[in-house]
Formats: C-alpha cells, sequence, structure tokens
C-alpha cells in the first residue's frame, strides 16, 4: 500500500505545487515583509504560522489534482495513454484515498493557521475551495469557459490568501493596518491580475492540445465549441492584454522602482515569444510545449517580487 501511495504521488503535479509554494513565500518575503519594514511595523505573524498555510494551501491543491486524475481516466486514456498509471498500475481508490488525506489535513491546518491568528472562521475558506476543486472536476472542467475560469482563479487566490491571513492577523492583534492602505493592495491585485490572466491562458493552450480526447468524451471546452482557432484569437487577446497591463506598470514604476519597470519590459518580451509560439502551433507537441512555457513565464513573474525586496 505504501509503495502505491508513494508511486501516485509522483502523478500530482509536483512542478505546480512548486510553483504554489514559490508564490506564498516570495509574495509574503520579498513583498509583504519588507512592506512592513518600510512602514517601520513588525509583522504580526510567525514562521510557524505561515508555513501552516502554505502546508494548508499544498495539500487541498493536491487533492485537488488527485480527484481531477480520477474523474479524468477516460480521457487521459485518450489524450496522454503513456503517462497513465491510475487505473492501469495504480488502483483507481488510490486517488480517493488521497483525496480525502489531503483534504482533511489541508482543511485541519487551515483552521490552526487562522486560530492562530484569531480568526478561525477563515478556516471555511478552505472547505469553500476543496469543495469548489470537486466540483471543477466532476462537473465544471468539461464545461465552456467555467473550469478555465475556476482554475485561473484559484491561481489568484493562492496570493490573495496570503494578503488576506495577514490582514486579519493586523486587525486581531491591534497593528497598524498596513495592508489595507491602496498602494500595498495595489501590489497584491496585480499580483493577482497576473496570475489570473497567464493561467487562463494556459488552461486554453491544454485545451487546444487536449481537444482529440475532450471531443470523444462529450466535453464543451472552448475548443471544441468555438474551434481552435477562436480558442487561439481569445489567446491572443488575453495575452495582449497583460502585455498592456505590464506596460503601464512599468510606466507607474518607471521613477520610483527603476529595476522593477526594466524587469515588467522583459516580461513583456516573454509573452511577445509566446504570442508567436500561439501562432505557429498545429501539432499537439507544440501546444504542449507552449504551456510549458507559460510556466516559465509564471516563474519569471515570481522573480520581479524579489525586486520589489532590493528596492525596499
Amino acid at each position: 500500500m505504501m509503495r502505491e501511495i508513494l508511486s501516485y504521488l509522483k502523478l500530482i503535479r509536483y512542478t505546480n505545487l512548486i510553483i504554489i509554494v514559490l508564490t506564498q513565500y516570495f509574495f509574503r518575503y520579498f513583498v509583504i515583509i519588507p512592506l512592513y519594514k518600510a512602514e517601520e511595523v513588525i509583522p504580526p505573524t510567525s514562521n510557524l504560522f505561515f508555513l501552516l498555510l502554505v502546508v494548508s494551501t499544498v495539500f487541498i491543491a493536491a487533492a485537488g489534482y488527485a480527484i481531477n486524475d480520477y474523474f479524468d481516466m477516460r480521457v487521459d486514456h485518450i489524450n496522454k495513454p503513456e503517462k497513465m498509471l491510475l487505473g492501469r498500475i495504480i488502483p483507481r481508490r488510490m486517488a480517493i484515498l488521497i483525496h480525502g488525506v489531503f483534504t482533511g489535513l489541508g482543511i485541519f491546518l487551515s483552521f490552526v493557521a487562522a486560530f492562530m491568528i484569531g480568526a478561525w472562521k477563515l478556516g471555511f475558506i478552505s472547505v469553500i475551495i476543496a469543495y469548489t476543486l470537486w466540483q471543477y472536476s466532476h462537473k465544471f472542467k468539461a464545461s465552456f469557459i467555467t473550469g478555465n475560469v475556476i482554475i485561473a482563479l484559484f491561481s489568484a487566490f493562492v496570493i490573495f490568501i496570503v494578503w488576506l491571513f495577514e490582514l486579519y492577523a493586523q486587525m486581531n492583534t491591534g497593528h497598524a493596518l498596513i495592508l489595507g492602505k491602496n498602494f500595498f493592495t495595489y501590489f497584491m491585485l496585480a499580483y493577482m491580475f497576473f496570475a489570473f490572466i497567464t493561467s487562463l491562458v494556459r488552461e486554453i493552450i491544454k485545451d487546444i492540445e487536449d481537444i482529440e480526447g475532450d471531443t470523444r468524451v462529450g466535453c464543451e471546452t472552448i475548443p471544441i465549441k468555438l474551434g481552435i482557432q477562436k480558442a487561439k484569437t481569445i489567446s491572443y487577446a488575453l495575452t495582449f492584454l497583460n502585455m498592456a497591463f505590464l506596460g503601464i506598470l512599468a510606466y507607474l514604476f518607471l521613477f520610483r522602482f527603476n529595476l522593477l519597470s526594466l524587469y515588467f519590459i522583459f516580461l513583456i518580451i516573454l509573452f511577445a515569444y509566446l504570442l508567436m509560439q500561439i501562432k505557429k502551433a498545429k501539432e499537439k507537441e507544440d501546444y504542449s510545449y507552449t504551456s510549458i512555457y507559460i510556466k516559465v513565464i509564471m516563474f519569471a513573474g515570481l522573480l520581479s517580487m524579489q525586486l520589489i525586496y532590493i528596492n525596499f
């Protein structure tokens, strides 16, 4: 049994989980903590609290991937049979076991973290997220747009939950509401927007990559309902939106955060290359490469947080 569990854990998208961990740690230690120091305010939360929050997020995300594999067995048998272990080598029930254990641990740790800052009701957020990810796998993933938006929102929420817990920690410990100030809120919203749009583009590209299997099992994804070319057009539009957003930020931060402005220009160049890749993509392998490249852009976006730390 233990060997089966360890084998299945390898299937759970560890690169995505690593991005989640880096996103939350980078946002706290390269954005939030420097902002506290700039305002000469002692952080209201401990490293232990934050570790519990991060581990909780990772458990819930991993549980979501596990249940997604469970419901996706038919389509995965068509789209990526060479990578399938669930149901072939590893018993299908293993996904249910992993989902149940990880969901329970994630919710428990979320409540512990919330209790530590005197806001135990925030723990219910993890319950809502876990339920939404179940519904995504069971129902919404095969629907038009809705599934894509849910995953994109989850990507943005990985950042938001750090800000939200820190904000409540300030309120319940009598600290000044540093994170409630507009300037600091804008940082959070900017990274949430970047994460949402970039993740949404990646979800559409993945749907194009998996169109064969999705069509055969009756899914109604964007490329199936609108066609591949229109799906690519939507990806173009969203990518241009992100580029325009980064251009505005580069201009706004030009005089206060010089390095950050230059880095945003670098990100715009990365997105320009993404546009080229989407345009010339034709085969399944092309879309697979493009999906991986978008992960590189996500990681590059995370690195920009270090420049905020340097500027402060």
